[in-house]
């Protein structure tokens, strides 16, 4: 980017061995590097949280973020450089319709840690049926559910009035990087630019699993928003929206436009 932002990255699959992101610790601390170097200073570590196939707790997920933390310190040091990279906890929590009660049980990890706001991933396909309800029911108990990449979703693009009804509610969106840039296709990269023009989505992530592919790289993306939402307005969404969300604040987003 031309001049200096400060990013947050709020939705990455950075920690070591918990899921399909970074294998090694190694490869998790150049994952740090490579978004350091394109203006990320605060990366949210969000491992895949899906029962029976990825169940990662809370305890294992602070732990890791601490270790990756001290290694990123360690580089620091021995690189005699600034890489002064904060590293927050949360997950990407595959839907499901006993999402409240894994959250009061102390089964999901929050974003940052605070009780406040909970990164949900859907399917590639579908809404489940009564999807929104779920979503209400962690709104009504002060949880609000970040739904994450909904671009990479057949009906919430297709038709996106469910969708708009859960960001109407108190939801927020979250895109992927990559889409915006096309690199997901061009039917993804529409269906993007489609939910950032009716106002659906409030926060451009990486949604980074490795060094080589998808990396933690924020700058192109937040250049691709700028066309549809203007620069303002985009590099919110990497700064002032995920600030508040990681200080359990509600952003002050725009209304969404509907649909029909």
């Amino acid at each position: 980017m031309e001049e200096t932002v400060e990013m947050i990255d709020i939705h990455t699959h950075i920690l070591p061995g918990l899921d399909d992101g970074a294998r090694t610790l190694e490869e998790s601390v150049e994952m740090c590097r490579i978004g350091y170097q394109d203006g990320i200073k605060t990366i949210v570590a969000t491992p895949h949280i899906l029962p029976e196939i990825y169940k990662n707790s809370r305890s294992t997920i602070l732990s890791k973020v601490q270790e990756l933390q001290s290694a990123t310190r360690n580089l620091q040091s021995k690189m005699n450089s600034e890489l002064s990279l904060v590293i927050l906890p949360g997950a990407d929590i595959h839907f499901s319709p006993d999402l409240l009660e894994l959250y009061q049980n102390q089964e999901l990890m929050t974003v940052s840690d605070n009780n406040r706001y909970l990164m949900v991933e859907f399917d590639f396909q579908s809404i489940p049926y009564r999807g929104e309800e779920i979503l209400f029911r962690l709104l009504t108990h002060g949880v609000i559910p970040i739904i994450t990449h909904p671009e990479r979703n057949y009906e919430m693009t297709r038709d996106p009035r469910r969708y708009y009804e859960m960001i109407k509610m108190g939801c927020l969106g979250q895109v992927t990087a990559m889409s915006l840039t096309g690199e997901f296709g061009s039917q993804i990269k529409r269906g993007a630019e489609k939910l950032l023009a009716q106002k659906l989505i409030h926060l451009i992530a990486s949604d980074a699993h490795s060094i080589n592919g998808r990396t933690p790289i924020l700058s192109a993306g937040v250049r691709a928003a700028e066309k549809i939402v203007g620069k303002e307005e985009a590099r919110k969404m990497v700064t002032e929206y995920p600030e508040a969300i990681i200080e359990g604040r509600r952003p002050n987003v725009p209304e969404p436009l509907s649909p029909d």
